[in-house]
């Protein structure tokens, strides 16, 4: 049996696929399965997976297109792992990628799920400039999951038996690995490597990019649900506000007696840990302070003693706060 299984799930990425397949092959670590689950192309992405005969390799194929959730569920009963590392279709693997992994998780038996930074390319595969600010620490992982994903899918690691008791992804696609990532983090400890794995293909094709308004409304959905653990009966304006807080809609004095409520429910339930949370709750409200008009006078808000952090002040915030006394 192999002790990774690598999950790539391929739908009509016939240009693409032969450079990920490619990456996996050439892992320093050997002892893994490759498998991947064709879910429907239309393209040749099926002939171009068997022009590859490397033994480790199994090509699964769905009936017809199925849709993500399904397909990447097929792991449920084909991954014969200890550990599952994804890797998409169009989105290549570093040669040290699964040895650093399976190392790590090796070594931190309460990991569950492990992911890494990762580079950004283009279409072409040519490196942008740009990187994916990736969380690193096991707590401070867990709180930012609250906010925002703080994983980029290619380049995570999860155990098998986990994902099994979990029964995989639910239906929330194209955001599904987010909410199974929070399923995970709800009963795991989670982290992430502070070393570049993976390169992740941004180009016009990326689901996220196609199904904008169908994953804003799931995010709110999933918002809700995570406001649950803190709040009793939580309403949808504060899912909102805790997605993110529009300044065109939100109020200042809403959005600090919202993250106050927060700050006051965990120091009770001891769900984060109380520091990183109260850090994080004060930088997201003053980079919302930052982000409207702000009207002569509100400067007071911003240093509410119930959520002002003097530990989280940097320069660029001093700087902030030194000009609106200045303009006032």
């Amino acid at each position: 049996m192999p002790e990774i299984t690598v999950f790539m799930a391929a739908y009509n990425t016939e240009r693409y696929i032969g450079e990920a397949v490619e990456s996996i092959l050439n892992q320093s670590f050997e002892d893994f399965e490759l498998l991947i689950v064709n879910d429907g192309s239309t393209d040749r992405t099926r002939e171009v997976v068997l022009q590859f005969t490397d033994s480790r390799i199994k090509l699964i194929d769905n009936p017809s297109n199925m849709g993500l959730t399904y397909t990447r569920n097929v792991a449920l009963t084909e991954a014969r792992g200890n550990y599952i590392a994804v890797l998409d279709s169009d989105d290549i693997a570093l040669p040290n990628r699964l040895k650093r992994q399976y190392d790590e998780m090796q070594s931190r038996p309460e990991l569950a799920l492990l992911g890494s930074q990762s580079f950004i390319i283009d279409s072409q595969g040519k490196l942008e400039d740009e990187n994916l600010n990736i969380k690193v620490g096991a707590e401070l992982v867990k709180v930012t999951l609250l906010f925002n994903n703080t994983y980029v899918n290619s380049s995570v690691m999860f155990k098998t038996d986990v994902f099994r008791e979990l029964k995989g992804y639910r239906e929330f696609a194209p955001v599904e690995d987010y909410e199974f990532f929070l399923r995970i983090s709800d009963r795991y400890a989670v982290d992430n490597l502070d070393e570049h794995l993976v390169k992740y293909r941004r180009h016009d094709h990326n689901i996220s990019k196609l199904k904008v308004e169908k994953a804003l409304s799931l995010l709110k959905d999933i918002k809700e649900q995570q406001l649950e653990k803190l709040l009793v009966n939580p309403d949808k304006k504060m899912a909102a506000i805790l997605f993110w807080p529009d300044p065109e809609i939100h109020s200042l004095d809403e959005v600090l007696q919202m993250f106050i409520l927060l700050k006051e429910a965990n120091e009770q339930k001891k769900v984060y840990d109380d520091e990183i949370f109260a850090n994080i709750l004060f930088s997201k409200w003053f980079d919302f302070f930052y982000s409207r008009r702000r009207k002569r006078g509100t400067l007071p808000l911003l240093f509410n003693r119930k959520l002002f952090r003097i530990s989280c002040f940097n320069t660029d915030m001093i700087r902030k706060v030194l000009r609106t006394v200045i303009h006032n």
